[in-house]
C-alpha cells in the first residue's frame, strides 16, 4: 500500500527512539579550486569483494522483535534488489494458503504490467538466523523481465519492490533507490540494525527477507515528469559506469548506509562537473559492505566487534576518525551538526526561508521569514560559524573555513536536537554548493522528509525547478 507522511513519520519515529540507546553519536563564499581526487589510486577503490565481506559477529544478543504487520499477509521478496531488463527474477512468496491467487505487477506509476496466478502456501522461516541467511523461502514463481520494460521501481502486490535498470544507462536523471536503509530498518525475521535494541540488535543483515517499498509517492511523481528517468538501487552504485552517461543523480529519501566506493563515485560524478540533488537526509552516515555476491550487508556500528574495524572499510560513521571521509565535503551537510527535527518542544515543523530570491523558489510564493511547512524525522547540517538555540532570531552564516566549498549558499533552516555529547543544539540547513569551479552542483535539501512532501505542490515546484535548472544549464544560486 502507498505510504502516507503522517504514517511512516510514526513508524521511523518509534525505530529512531532505539538510535537513542547506542547512537553517541544568504551568503555566498568563493574559495581557490582544490585539488582533484584521484579515484584509480585511491586505496578504498582497490580492496576485494572476499576482503571487504568478512565478518564474524552476526548479532549482539538473542532477543527477537516481534514481526512486522506486512509479514500477516502476502509477504517475500525477490532473489536480487536490481535487474535489467531481460534478466530473470526470482519471486518467493508466502501466505494464507490460495490454490489461484493473483500476483500482479505494478511499475513505478501504480499502473499493472503483468499479473501472474500462482498457488501460495504458507512457508517457514528455514534459518534460525534469518537475519543472516535469509528467509529460505521455496521459490513461488520466475518472471523474466521483458526487454521494453522502462527502468523503474517494480513492486509485486504493490508492495514487494525490485529495481528495473536500463539496458542504455544514458538518462536525463538517474534516480537512486534506498536500498540498504530499507534493508537495515527492516526487522522481518526478528532484527534489524536497531531493533530489538542496542543490546540485541543484528550486525549483518541478509537482503533476502521480506520486505516493503517506502517514498512510493515520490517515485510515482518523477516518473510522470517529461524526462529519461533511470533508477538504480545502492548497490549498483558500487559500478561508477551505471551513472556515468547520466545528467543529473537523485538521492532519495532516507539514504543513510553506503559504501565507500559508492560515495567514491558520486564524488567522481560531481567533480565531472555534473549536479547531485540530495533529497534526503541523514545522508551517507554510516558505511556498511557487501558480501561477495551482494545479498548481504555488513554494518557492525561498532568498529571492535568488526573484523575490519581498525581499517578504513570500518563499519562505522564516516566522521570517525579511523574512516576520516568527510560527508560535507561531498554533499555540503551532513549529521554531525543535524540532529532530530520532532522532538523539540518550540520546533517550526519545516524551513525558515532566507532566500527567497532563490531560483529553486521560482513559482513557490515564498518569502524570507516564511515557514515552509517540513515535518522532518531527521537533519542534516552545513558547517556553521555558531549553532543557534531553538528561538534564537539569528539567522545561520555557513562556515566556508571548514566546509572549503567555492561557493555555498544557505537557503532554509530549522532548529533540531542534536544527541551528540554536548550541548544537544542542531540545525537543519537546506543548501546549495558548488565544491570547485569546474565542479557540479550539490543541491542538499537535508531532511529525510522531503520525498514524503512530494504530495504538495511546493515541493513539486522546488524538485523540478532543481531538475529543470540542472538540465538546461541554468544556475541554481541566487544571483
Amino acid at each position: 500500500m502507498e505510504s502516507k507522511p503522517i504514517k511512516r513519520r510514526h513508524f521511523l519515529g518509534y525505530l529512531l527512539l532505539m538510535v537513542a540507546l547506542y547512537r553517541c553519536k544568504k551568503d555566498v563564499f568563493a574559495m581557490p579550486p582544490k585539488a582533484a581526487l584521484d579515484y584509480a589510486t585511491t586505496p578504498q577503490a582497490n580492496a576485494t569483494a572476499a576482503y571487504l565481506g568478512q565478518y564474524t559477529t552476526t548479532e549482539f544478543g538473542d532477543n527477537l522483535q516481534p514481526e512486522p504487520d506486512f509479514m500477516s499477509t502476502i509477504n517475500g521478496y525477490t532473489d536480487k534488489v536490481s535487474y535489467n531488463p531481460g534478466d530473470t527474477v526470482n519471486v518467493f512468496l508466502s501466505g494464507p494458503p490460495n490454490a489461484s491467487a493473483a500476483i500482479p505487477l505494478y511499475n513505478t506509476k501504480r499502473t499493472t504490467v503483468q499479473t501472474t496466478t500462482v498457488p501460495i502456501v504458507t512457508q517457514k522461516i528455514s534459518s534460525a538466523k534469518p537475519w543472516v541467511d535469509g528467509f529460505g523461502y521455496d521459490k513461488t514463481f520466475s518472471f523474466q523481465i521483458p526487454e521494453y520494460f522502462q527502468s523503474g521501481i517494480y513492486t509485486w502486490l504493490g508492495q514487494i519492490p525490485f529495481v528495473c535498470k536500463a539496458t542504455n544507462q544514458a538518462a536525463d536523471i538517474t534516480v537512486v533507490y534506498p536500498s540498504n536503509t530499507t534493508n537495515a530498518y527492516n526487522a522481518a525475521g526478528g532484527k534489524s540494525l536497531y531493533l530489538p535494541d542496542a543490546s540485541n540488535r543484528a550486525a549483518v543483515l541478509s537482503f533476502l527477507r521480506s520486505n516493503v517499498i517506502y517514498y512510493q509517492q515520490f517515485y510515482q511523481w518523477i516518473d510522470g515528469l517529461p524526462y529519461v528517468v533511470r533508477y538504480v538501487a545502492d548497490s549498483d552504485l558500487d559500478n561508477y559506469g551505471e551513472i556515468e552517461n547520466s545528467k543529473i543523480v537523485v538521492i532519495t529519501g532516507h539514504s543513510e548506509y553506503w559504501t565507500t566506493q559508492a560515495r567514491l563515485n558520486i564524488d567522481k560524478f560531481i567533480d565531472s562537473g555534473k549536479n547531485v540533488l540530495i533529497l534526503s537526509g541523514n545522508t551517507m552516515w554510516w558505511q556498511i559492505r557487501y558480501n561477495p555476491s551482494k545479498n548481504m550487508m555488513i554494518g557492525y556500528k561498532h568498529g571492535p566487534a568488526d573484523p575490519l574495524g581498525n581499517t578504513k572499510y570500518s563499519t562505522i560513521s564516516f566522521d570517525d576518525p579511523i574512516v576520516n571521509y568527510s560527508v560535507a565535503n561531498s554533499i555540503g551537510a551532513d549529521y554531525t551538526l543535524g540532529g532530530y527535527g520532532e522532538t523539540l518542544p518550540n520546533r517550526w515543523n519545516g524551513y525558515k526561508i532566507v532566500q527567497e530570491n532563490s531560483p529553486l523558489f521560482t513559482g513557490t510564493g515564498l518569502t524570507n521569514g516564511e515557514i515552509l511547512p517540513l515535518k522532518s524525522t531527521e537533519y542534516d547540517c552545513v558547517p556553521v560559524v555558531k549553532m543557534l538555540a531553538p528561538g534564537s532570531t539569528e539567522i545561520p552564516v555557513i562556515d566556508n573555513t571548514k566546509l572549503n566549498y567555492y561557493k555555498a549558499e544557505l537557503l532554509a533552516y530549522d532548529f533540531a536536537q542534536n544527541l551528540e555529547p554536548g550541548d544537544g543544539l542542531g540545525l537543519g540547513t537546506f543548501i546549495v554548493g558548488q565544491k570547485t569551479q569546474t565542479s557540479g552542483v550539490v543541491v542538499n535539501v537535508a531532511s529525510m522528509d522531503w520525498c514524503n512532501y512530494i504530495v504538495y505542490n511546493q515541493f513539486k515546484v522546488m524538485t523540478k525547478n532543481m531538475i529543470d535548472l540542472s538540465l538546461n544549464g541554468g544556475s541554481l544560486f541566487t544571483k
